[in-house]
C-alpha cells in the first residue's frame, strides 16, 4: 500500500500552558497525513472533490494511542499510509514521531461520500472508483 510523510513544527496554539501538545492536534495532523497522502498521488481534494462528485472523505471510525509528549517547537514527521481500500471506504493508519520518537499511532476509516442530488437529502457512501483505488492500492 501506499505511504507518505509529512513534517510539521508544532506552534504555540498546538501546546497546553504546560508546553505539551493538546491530544486533539494529533488527529488534526493525521487528517493533514491523509490529505497530503492523496495530493502526493495527484488526487489534491480541492480538485478531487468536484471531479468525482464527492462532498468529501469523512472519517466514519478513528482512533489513537498516545505514547510520548510532543512540545512546543518540536518537528513532528507524520507518516500515513493506506492499510486497506474496500468498495466505499478506506483505512489510513498514522505515526507521528519526533526524530527517532514515537509520540502516537492512529487511524482513520473514511467514507467516499457523494454529493447529494439536492440541497437536504441524505448523504450515501458510494463506489471508491477504481482509478483512485488503484493509486491507493499503489498498483
Amino acid at each position: 500500500m501506499i505511504e507518505h510523510t509529512t513534517e510539521v513544527q508544532v506552534r504555540w496554539s498546538d501546546v497546553d500552558p504546560a508546553g505539551v501538545v493538546f491530544y486533539p492536534r494529533f488527529f488534526e495532523w493525521y487528517d493533514l497525513g491523509c490529505e497530503s497522502l492523496f495530493a502526493s498521488l495527484g488526487l489534491p481534494w480541492p480538485e478531487a472533490f468536484p471531479k468525482y462528485e464527492i462532498v468529501g472523505v469523512p472519517i466514519v471510525e478513528s482512533g489513537s494511542k498516545f505514547l510520548s509528549p510532543a512540545r512546543y517547537g518540536d518537528v513532528l514527521t507524520i507518516r500515513s499510509k493506506v492499510a486497506w481500500v474496500r468498495t466505499k471506504t478506506f483505512r489510513m493508519e498514522h505515526e507521528i514521531s519526533v526524530g527517532a520518537r514515537l509520540c502516537s499511532v492512529g487511524f482513520e476509516i473514511r467514507a467516499w461520500v457523494g454529493r447529494p442530488a439536492s440541497a437536504g437529502d441524505q448523504l450515501h457512501a458510494r463506489p471508491i472508483p477504481e482509478e483512485v483505488v488503484s493509486r491507493l492500492r499503489g498498483t
